[in-house]
């Protein structure tokens, strides 16, 4: 069978052509809008055999419905494309498959999405409209749904080797940067990859008869700490026997503490709050996908959270030794507090696993007071009051504030702060603060009712931020001009990242600012420093008590490139690999040069195989039922 010039042109005119080259484009353009890969011609092979692939697959159906498959096609591979495009404004990195999956978690943060939605970002369904005019009129040409099948068969045969080719040869090559790989490698085979090399199965459990202590030592070698002896430690058991109340502070950053705008304090209540606390200025977060429940599951654990997925979905379910656990065994009531659905990021199943006696979720609050995404912080401190005035027992509890989720968008009568003129052409900072200023607020009032009931100064009181707030792709140049003037010196990844860390034991703590560099894996081992709790034989750990801490190293991942760390001197950030990484000094935000960078080797290898044996260590502990009934 010839083909001949004929077969050629109708093979040019169909909708497989026609559709190939649009979502090809689609492909390309996206690649020099989120990577900035102007190579066209790299993007255009690496994204067009799979696409090319995939129509072939729709050539498959009967003529009478190939159209409307095109469409479908069309339309699920531009929504993928768009998912992923919200997915990188929102967290800053790209999405794996699985992430992907959890997508149904987004109509909890809808508000906070659609501030992120770019008109520019609809331009991508514009074909679609187009297409479907088309196709209605009948004056308007539109491609055949025929096909000739020899150049169809030869097309997609060899878009079939070259993606077998570029999939075989990418597999081989790491690159620590996500949205980097994705770029380099092309989106379509950066979703494969991540498929064939699925992370659960490339992480080796490890031995279950190895003891706590065991792998307590283990990790405290890689880290090259000796650990102290109960009797030399800095305040062990100085809060024994206390009620402890953790506050975790939604995008509450460590820049707002101590200051002012126009002559206002944004904080006044922490403000006043540190004089009689200790202080760690120099705590950054940790939290992956998961976010607020990440740094939930971190507070309770001190585990690193997974890199590719929200813990609390992936590793919900596992027997946990954790903090609410322990401290039951020593009497402690244990509870915790959110205003949110329990279904939320599968919390009705990570509270259980780590051992909560009680979870209180958003039919305890109501439906008055609605900031954002729910009850307002004083609604959930003062139903939270309730509960713990009622315990006969010492109590464990967590706050996991709200208000003050992105976008930040509270009622007018909340706002405290009378912002100058050149914050109406902010995007987000005058907002930020306005929210972070009435979470202060609450938070003072709160204070306020623990005093005038007797609970405050019995309490071991934790406060600290979940994760950042301000992202540099949320700023216009107005948020950057003003927070260069705030800051006095331009936003950095060392801002974003930084979040307060504040202990306050009334009758204990006097003010004490305490420097050393620490991570939100610390908090639990500090705290059972405090409460006199020896954990070496209790609880796996992977942070360290900062109170009694020669040195440390903040792994960080997800919103970071894997292997990338903080510690007392720089952040570092690698691309592909250490060699081509980058860092900013700490205090001066200054970028060190690649020559300085190489002291650090041992640092970068050292967090990665913190991460990965907590990541064996999670994978080696056993699933168990739980009842979501509570």
């Amino acid at each position: 069978m010839k083909f001949g010039k004929k077969d050629i042109r109708r093979f040019l005119n169909s909708q497989y052509i026609m559709f190939s080259i649009i979502l090809t484009l689609k492909a390309v353009l996206l690649h020099g809008f989120l990577f900035h890969d102007y190579d066209f011609i790299k993007s255009f092979i690496l994204e067009g055999c799979y696409i090319l692939f995939l129509l072939g697959l729709v050539e498959f159906l009967p003529v009478r419905i190939k159209s409307i498959g095109y469409f479908f096609a069309d339309a699920i591979i531009t929504t993928l494309f768009a998912s992923i495009v919200l997915y990188v404004a929102y967290f800053n990195t790209v999405p794996t498959y699985f992430a992907l999956f959890q997508l149904g978690q987004v109509s909890a943060i809808s508000d906070s999405v659609f501030s992120l939605l770019n008109p520019l970002y609809l331009l991508m369904y514009i074909d679609i409209i187009i297409l479907i005019i088309f196709k209605v009129s009948k004056k308007l040409p539109f491609p055949s749904p025929k096909v000739n099948k020899k150049g169809l068969s030869v097309t997609v045969v060899l878009s079939i080797v070259a993606a077998l080719v570029f999939f075989s040869y990418y597999k081989g090559i790491t690159i620590a940067n996500p949205v980097l790989a994705a770029g380099d490698k092309g989106i379509f085979n950066y979703e494969l990859l991540n498929i064939y090399k699925d992370p659960n199965a490339q992480v080796k459990p490890l031995d279950p008869h190895l003891s706590i202590k065991a792998i307590n030592e283990q990790i405290d070698n890689i880290k090259g700490i000796t650990i102290k002896s109960d009797q030399k430690k800095k305040l062990f058991g100085a809060a024994k026997g206390r009620n402890v109340i953790v506050i975790q502070m939604e995008s509450f950053q460590n820049f707002l503490l101590n200051l002012k705008v126009d002559g206002q304090e944004v904080t006044p209540n922490l403000n006043a709050l540190l004089k009689k606390s200790m202080y760690f200025p120099n705590v950054y977060q940790q939290v992956g996908p998961g976010n607020t429940s990440d740094a939930e599951y971190i507070m309770n654990t001190s585990l690193f959270p997974q890199s590719y997925s929200a813990t609390s979905i992936s590793e919900g379910n596992r027997q946990y030794n954790s903090l609410p656990k322990l401290l039951k065994t020593k009497g402690y009531n244990t509870m915790t507090f959110h205003a949110d659905e329990l279904k939320f990021w599968n919390r009705d199943e990570l509270y259980p696993a780590l051992g909560f006696n009680h979870f209180y979720e958003r039919p305890v609050y109501g439906e008055k007071d609605i900031i954002g995404l729910g009850p307002s912080d004083d609604v959930l401190y003062s139903k939270g009051l309730e509960k713990l005035q009622k315990s006969s027992t010492p109590f464990y509890s967590m706050f996991i504030s709200m208000s003050s989720h992105h976008p930040y968008k509270i009622p007018d009568s909340k706002k405290g702060l009378k912002l100058p003129s050149e914050y109406d052409h902010s995007k987000i900072v005058g907002d930020y603060l306005q929210a972070q200023h009435y979470t202060d607020e609450a938070l003072g009032r709160f204070i306020q009712k623990l005093k005038d009931n007797g609970l405050w100064d019995n309490a071991v009181i934790l406060f600290y931020g979940d994760h950042f707030g301000l992202d540099q792709h949320m700023l216009n140049d107005t948020d950057r001009s003003i927070l260069k003037g705030l800051l006095k010196h331009p936003y950095s990844e060392i801002d974003r990242y930084n979040i307060p860390f504040i202990i306050t034991m009334p009758g204990i703590t006097q003010g004490e600012v305490e420097e050393q560099v620490g991570g939100q894996l610390d908090f639990l081992p500090t705290l059972t420093n405090l409460l006199g709790i020896d954990i070496e034989n209790k609880l796996v750990h992977f942070g360290q008590d900062l109170l009694n801490t020669p040195q440390n190293t903040i792994g960080m991942r997800y919103y970071m490139p894997a292997g990338s760390f903080i510690n007392q001197s720089l952040l570092f950030t690698p691309k592909r690999n250490f060699e081509d990484g980058s860092g900013l000094a700490i205090p001066s935000h200054d970028p060190v040069t690649a020559s300085e960078l190489k002291q650090y080797k041992s640092e970068y290898e050292k967090v990665i195989e913190l991460e990965n044996l907590s990541d064996s260590y999670v994978q080696s502990l056993p699933h168990i039922k739980i009842s979501k009934d509570k």
